[in-house]
């Protein structure tokens, strides 16, 4: 009989140390919002702050209510764990506000990642007005959420526009150079003046303005596009540091030189399905395909109202081919006339081609193109352009 006994003991021992094991090992192995963890574990402290800061992000969450004091005891069993400072701040909060922000600040020095707290406190700093530390949250919330990067940008361009924010704003942007970039990037997009864009970009921005994928591209074709030519051309002269004597001339690079300046008012070259143009040796080599019509290289000028003379050297290209090729220059304002033509006429040596126009009084831009027209067949045109020369007659003024 002792045996017996002994024996029983025996096994509902081992049969509890098992089921201890095997609990231990679900927990430490198996996520804390797992069903069956939260069944084995309803005290763990992981298993309780999971679902305590599940409640608090998902309002409608299904699943057993989590208490503070259920909280503080797993806060005991769990003393670097930085989510009882969130659970408990954000109670704090409807109460007392001063009190629940002070232990969120806690609870984020303990763990500088935890994003919920992040987001918990950038609303009470904006709600009492505290932008520097805003500007600061919205800045580690961009690196750690890098998803939300578009989002929390929109945001701090707000701010930026703000004039109670603007100094804060700064300064974070300052310290976060990919931010800055996404911020000045919507507000060159948005309808922020290009003075206050130009005040808010820190001396590093501003140097590379005029790179292929920055603000300074865009904040100039924003304005083109929207008619404002003279101020998108002092905007484009600024971003890439031009002198009065590079912009001076009617036509800019009329010696097709590899220079940074983008579009419009550089060359925009074709390169696809309907051929090529490319800048070589201080000219145009043009590998015109011959199968569809459109641009290979098109320039924004800002001509003043006058009478002028057109004029470009052409070498190579075929008299009698069904395809062609021609410079236009059409009004971008107005009636959107077509103010010039000048064929490109196919020579086996140089040729000379001029051309004399008006530009009205109702036309502030013009669209100055090469544009290939394709034939009833295909047929491939090559031709190198060089020595463009635009120059006003009887006193025009470029």
């Amino acid at each position: 009989m002792r045996g017996l006994v002994s024996a029983l003991l025996l096994a509902l021992a081992g049969t509890a140390l098992a089921w201890l094991c095997f609990r231990t090992a679900m927990v430490k192995v198996l996520p804390p919002t797992t069903p069956l963890v939260a069944q084995l574990a309803p005290h763990n402290a992981d298993v309780v702050l999971s679902k305590a800061t599940r409640a608090l992000v998902q309002p409608g969450s299904k699943g057993e209510s989590v208490t503070l004091d259920s909280v503080r005891r797993a806060a005991a069993a769990a003393p670097l764990d930085a989510r009882p400072y969130l659970i408990v701040g954000q109670q704090q909060l409807a109460s007392d506000p001063r009190r629940g922000v002070a232990t969120l600040e806690a609870g984020q020095r303990l763990n500088p990642r935890q994003r919920i707290i992040h987001v918990l406190l950038l609303e009470q700093y904006l709600r009492t007005e505290k932008y520097d530390q805003a500007a600061a949250q919205f800045s580690v919330l961009a690196r750690l959420v890098s998803q939300a990067q578009q989002p929390i940008a929109k945001g701090v361009a707000l701010m930026a526009m703000a004039p109670d924010t603007r100094v804060a704003v700064q300064r974070t942007l300052r310290k976060n150079p990919n931010l800055e970039r996404t911020v000045l990037a919507l507000l060159a997009q948005g309808d922020a003046s290009p003075a206050s864009i130009f005040d808010l970009a820190s001396p590093a921005a501003l140097a590379n303005a005029g790179d292929k994928d920055s603000w300074g591209p865009v904040l100039v074709m924003r304005l083109a596009e929207s008619g404002r030519y003279d101020e998108a051309h002092a905007v484009w002269q600024r971003i890439y540091s031009l002198s009065d004597t590079q912009i001076g001339a009617p036509i800019f690079n009329a010696g097709f030189q590899t220079l940074p300046a983008s579009p419009p008012f550089n060359w925009t070259l074709a390169a696809g399905t309907l051929g090529a143009a490319d800048l070589r040796n201080g000219s145009l080599a043009v590998d015109y395909y011959g199968r569809d019509s459109g641009d290979l290289a098109r320039q924004l000028l800002i001509l003043r109202p006058g009478r002028y003379r057109f004029s470009f050297a052409s070498e190579g290209g075929k008299s009698d081919a069904a395809s062609s090729l021609g410079w236009h220059l059409v009004c971008t304002t107005g009636d959107k006339s077509a103010l010039m033509s000048a064929p490109v006429v196919g020579s086996s040596g140089t040729r000379r081609t001029a051309v004399d126009f008006t530009v009205p009084q109702d036309c502030s831009a013009q669209s100055l193109t090469l544009r290939g027209e394709a034939g009833e067949f295909p047929a491939p045109l090559d031709t190198t352009l060089r020595n463009l020369a635009l120059s006003p007659i009887n006193g025009a003024r470029p």
